[in-house]
């Protein structure tokens, strides 16, 4: 689970910071950078797994286009940090230590040729203190996975800058420091496992499980590939192949949440075809029917119960604007099944994810209004150089005030800011 996400230099999120909950939902006009977020979240999982190059290119737009503006043109470097609850099973040994810090700068330069490079400049992965641990403070009930074990773990670059870095791991544990040579374009975390430390894997393991689900109702009503994967893709294309993958026990918890959401539901079926797989629901009083002539808004919530339920442990979940297609009357429930996905007992929190969700619903901002820090504002502001950058603010009920020095907007300024439909503060 990330519980603070920094980024400076992607986009536009320049000393850009945000605490996160369990459930978190960014409400706010259209341009104000959102989608921004979900991107970079995306880049940092991607930065987990592969090298630098590969995961730029897997975002949208260029390289140079993911590199904030400046006044002189664009940024040479982009930070990321990231705050982690690792939960049990986010490796295969135990770990004494599951509160950390992960920190990584990247370079852009430019190659032989004229052409894009990037490199690591900087790389740390630090414990988190008891002490310091503020958002353990706000929130007691996951203290008791909270672990401070190892104070002087430490995973950070070493050496002059180079075709090659060395990266010097000290495991904490009283055991001798490692040393890892790798080349400067791809992270530590990225690394086979077998060639670091546990804690390593765990915070690889932990950042490579975000998923983004930005629908394309549209892809969602034809067959896929019985070898589409068993990843829900970020479109939903294969989400055929995904159920046909999933075990009963699985399958039979997405049909009871699809019967709370919408009466009359009464299951679905992937059947086989050639080297395809249909989906077809059924309903009552009612015959079976394909996919092609199911509502957005019933195969929407198909796809999004689909990612939630079919998850790995740990997963981080994003979802753009899950009310679209959705009846209103009904996105009070999708709430309802959206806090019990991600509020279970403490036995049972090493399965459940975590999850982003944009939205410009009322409904939702209304049946969230009850939960601290659940609800964050997005706009746009000016800097001193006169460019805009995102901002994000937990959304704090009205006279209250917010301890410490989170950011905060009240509900009544936020919906003042919302109806105005001006992302940006002159």
């Amino acid at each position: 689970m990330i519980t603070r996400i920094e980024i400076d230099g992607f986009k536009s999120l320049r000393a850009f910071s945000l605490d996160l909950e369990p459930l978190t939902a960014i409400v706010g006009p259209n341009g104000a950078g959102k989608s921004n977020l979900f991107d970079a979240l995306a880049l940092l999982a991607k930065v987990a797994e592969t090298n630098l190059v590969t995961a730029f290119k897997g975002g949208r737009g260029r390289i140079r286009d993911q590199f904030a503006r400046t006044p002189e043109g664009v940024e040479r470097s982009m930070r990321f940090a990231a705050e982690l609850l690792l939960l049990p099973g986010s490796s295969r040994h135990d770990l004494v230590q599951s509160r950390v810090r992960y920190e990584v700068e990247i370079e852009r330069t430019l190659e032989r040729g004229g052409l894009d490079g990037l490199v690591i400049t900087r790389e740390r992965l630090l414990p988190l203190k008891r002490g310091a641990d503020t958002w353990i403070d706000h929130h007691p009930h996951w203290g008791p996975l909270a672990r401070y074990g190892t104070p002087e773990l430490g995973v950070e670059l070493e050496g002059a800058p180079g075709p090659e870095r060395i990266v010097r791991i000290a495991p904490g544990d009283g055991g001798p420091s490692l040393s890892v040579d790798i080349g400067r374009d791809r992270s530590l975390l990225s690394l086979p496992y077998a060639l670091v430390t546990p804690l390593v894997e765990a915070t690889s393991r932990e950042l490579r499980a975000f998923r983004l689900l930005h629908i394309e109702p549209h892809r969602l009503t034809q067959p896929s590939d019985r070898a589409a994967g068993t990843l829900l893709a970020e479109d939903g294309s294969n989400l055929p192949t995904v159920l046909a993958a999933l075990g009963p026990e699985t399958r039979a918890l997405i049909r009871k949440d699809m019967e709370t959401l919408l009466p009359g539901f009464r299951g679905f079926e992937v059947t086989p075809f050639e080297d395809e797989l249909r989906l077809e629901a059924d309903f009552m009083d009612t015959k079976r029917l394909p996919a092609r002539l199911l509502s957005d808004g019933m195969l929407r919530l198909l796809a999004l119960f689909t990612l939630l339920r079919s998850a790995r442990r740990g997963a981080i979940a994003a979802i753009e604007e899950p009310e679209n297609g959705v009846y209103p009357g009904r996105l009070r429930a999708l709430v309802d099944s959206l806090l019990s996905a991600t509020s279970p007992t403490l036995g049972e929190a090493t399965a459940v994810p975590q999850v982003l969700l944009s939205t410009h619903s009322t409904a939702i901002i209304a049946a969230l209004r009850g939960l601290p820090r659940a609800i964050v504002f997005a706009d746009l502001v000016r800097g001193r150089d006169g460019l805009r950058s995102t901002r994000m603010r937990h959304v704090v009920s009205e006279g209250e005030n917010e301890s410490g020095a989170v950011p905060s907007v009240s509900s009544g300024e936020m919906m003042r800011l919302l109806e105005s439909s001006r992302p940006w503060d002159d």
